[in-house]
């Protein structure tokens, strides 16, 4: 049979030559694509997540309904040693208060019109962190414009927005004033160590980002975090982890990772693999178009052969299966051909990357929302992998059924005497 088809095949071979290279090249075409898209999607995940929420988050339920200072992560350094000795996972805590920070000085003296700065007070999102372990996981802190991550303690990094706006600059004392633990006056003062411009006006203008454990201390919070946060090495391997110690934490905590804290990031993937998977479809389908007409051809061209074939006592069921198995043959060579031209490339891209600037350059970086991501590195992953192989062998199947299901119309007298 393997002969036979073969045989077949080389009859017309410009035409066999052509509906193998439409297969191979949809083949290569959409692997390439969907390869490429994953790729992009990881970047674009872990440049948002690794930003500043992490990759996930740790915290109390309540809290994640009702962010109030009570709502937290009790025994939370017991809790990070035991996460940390996961492989390939970072965890750092926060606590997170809201209050009104001013200057102790009431700011610096403007230079323009030699008349001191009128005191003011501004409302504030206090986040205390652990900077030295977050320095290494997060973008963030390489936005630092003015000053420097602060190394000693008492250190603490503003806003860009709200040093302007308190006339505030590196060196200068910020007082914290709030409420902490049980209704408790919460007071602390942290020497300004540098200015952070984050690109969103309204976290600019409230930010404050102090020493975990010195704010932890002012808010009257023993023990205690508002989230863990939660950064893997290899983004795939999230979900596995998150599930794997879920089960094990207390009741009242919650895993959620970044699908739940960047919602409208995992939405706009969706939308964007739902335009995709349409014009991968309106792709296959023009060379399933393309198969059909191909096997019409066959059809009119061996109506006598096909003829022959039953009058020698082969029924149409038999003759239908030996054109199925050229239309596999013919698949798989399409497939084939697509997947030895596919290969090589996405492995070759995926060590190099595709440098942004040929997709569009700086506008591409700020609609990807990629920061200073500067390459795309493709990803072969199983979907890319086989979804177009196995779309193109089904399609050939079903367009060489279509075509010739009609030999079950032929009169083997009548087939004979066709021209």
């Amino acid at each position: 049979m393997i002969r036979l088809a073969w045989r077949n095949l080389l009859r017309n071979r410009a035409r066999t030559f052509l509906t193998v290279g439409g297969i191979g090249f949809s083949v290569l075409l959409v692997s390439f694509a969907m390869s490429l898209q994953s790729g992009s999607y990881e970047i674009m995940i872990d440049s948002a997540t690794r930003y500043f929420t992490g990759h996930g988050q740790i915290s109390n339920r309540d809290f994640v309904d009702q962010p109030r200072l009570e709502h937290t992560v009790v025994n939370a350094a017991a809790l990070q040693a035991r996460l940390a000795e996961i492989d390939g996972l970072a965890v750092f805590p926060r606590v997170q208060a809201f209050a009104v920070v001013s200057l102790a000085d009431g700011g610096a003296v403007d230079s323009q019109s030699n008349e001191p700065p009128s005191e003011k007070s501004l409302g504030a999102m206090v986040i205390g962190v652990d900077f030295y372990a977050e320095r290494n996981h997060l973008d963030v802190y390489d936005n630092v414009v003015e000053g420097k991550i602060p190394a000693e303690p008492g250190g603490a990094l503003i806003g860009s927005a709200m040093a302007r706006n308190l006339g505030a600059g590196v060196g200068d004392e910020l007082i914290v004033l709030g409420s902490g633990k049980q209704g408790a006056v919460a007071a602390a003062i942290f020497l300004i160590a540098g200015v952070v411009e984050t690109g969103q006006a309204e976290l600019d203008r409230t930010l404050v980002l102090a020493p975990f454990a010195e704010l932890a201390d002012a808010l009257y919070l023993e023990d205690e975090a508002h989230m863990l946060v939660l950064m893997v090495d290899d983004l795939s391997t999230l979900d596995a982890i998150a599930s794997n110690f879920e089960d094990r934490l207390p009741q009242q905590l919650m895993v959620q990772t970044w699908q739940q804290l960047m919602p409208m990031i995992e939405q706009s993937i969706e939308l964007d693999r739902a335009g995709a998977a349409l014009f991968y479809s309106l792709l296959l389908i023009l060379v399933a178009f393309a198969v059909v007409n191909t096997f019409v051809m066959v059809l009119f061209e061996r109506t006598r052969e096909f003829g022959l074939f039953m009058a020698l006592g082969m029924r149409p069921g038999q003759v239908i299966a030996q054109v199925q198995f050229e239309a596999l043959l013919l698949s798989l060579l399409g497939v084939v051909l697509g997947l030895v031209l596919a290969y090589p490339l996405i492995t070759y891209l995926t060590g190099v990357g595709i440098p942004l600037d040929q997709m569009g350059g700086e506008e591409a970086i700020r609609q990807m929302q990629m920061g200073s991501i500067e390459h795309i590195y493709p990803k072969i992953s199983l979907s890319s992998a086989t979804t177009a192989p196995l779309v193109m062998i089904v399609g050939t199947q079903l367009a060489a059924l279509v075509s010739t299901v009609r030999v079950r119309g032929i009169h083997p007298v009548t087939a004979l005497r066709a021209e």
